[in-house]
């Protein structure tokens, strides 16, 4: 199986036959969005190197056994494979910033690649940036644990879609979430007959660190 976050990963995922890939993204000390979960290198490169202190550059040459890749290398890959694109932009102090970056280059790989793509986050102030930057990009909501009025909330957002953890979701949420026009993600699910139940229950879409064990599952439609 591919490392997280990789280009490696992204090329697993097509080659099992997924459409979508969903990518986390920070940004960098010089303002270059990377595609990474953790807020430093710890756990994927064994470096106690902050994502937001370090160039862009030294990150890549720090992961170097798994290169930490640009949104921009990321977006071009996806571009060439077909594949869509769920970015999540992960909560940071500059977001105004770091939406501005994502939108610039979201907007370069739009002009030269047809890709579906969707923005998603936890945070609420970067999805209002996002809405405020760039409107015609379709955006997610990231559920925090007891978030109150889900529905008023992501419609105050102008959002497409509902992402809840797969364990606190039930299959009312999911009906009242839909009646309400919204799709609706769950995370993380990694067995075929939970997402066989979840689609079943009318899940649009299952995040899962193993792609090529819910194909089956979703090629089924349910």
């Amino acid at each position: 199986m591919a490392p997280e976050n990789t280009l490696e990963g992204f090329r697993a995922a097509a080659d099992a036959g997924i459409g979508w890939v969903e990518f986390d993204v920070r940004l960098s000390a010089d303002h270059v969005p990377v595609v990474v979960h953790d807020a430093t290198l710890a756990r994927t490169a064994g470096v106690e190197a902050r994502i937001d202190r370090t160039a862009a550059a030294d990150i890549a040459s720090l992961s170097r056994a798994h290169p930490t890749p640009t949104l921009a290398e990321t977006m071009a890959l996806l571009g060439e494979l077909g594949l869509g694109a769920n970015v999540e932009i992960k909560a940071v102090r500059a977001r105004r910033a770091v939406a501005e970056e994502v939108v610039k280059t979201l907007d370069a790989v739009r002009r030269e690649y047809s890709i579906p793509m969707l923005v998603s986050s936890f945070s609420t102030a970067i999805l209002k940036n996002m809405r405020e930057i760039a409107d015609y990009l379709p955006r997610g909501l990231l559920l925090p644990r007891g978030t109150n009025d889900v529905v008023g909330l992501a419609r105050d957002l102008g959002c497409v879609s509902v992402h809840e953890d797969h364990h606190r979701l039930t299959r009312l949420q999911i009906a009242d979430w839909k009646a309400a026009g919204f799709l609706v993600v769950c995370y993380t699910v990694n067995d075929p007959a939970r997402a066989g139940l979840l689609f079943d229950w009318g899940v649009d879409s299952v995040i899962s660190d193993a792609p090529g064990v819910l194909a089956e599952a979703a090629d089924q439609g349910r």
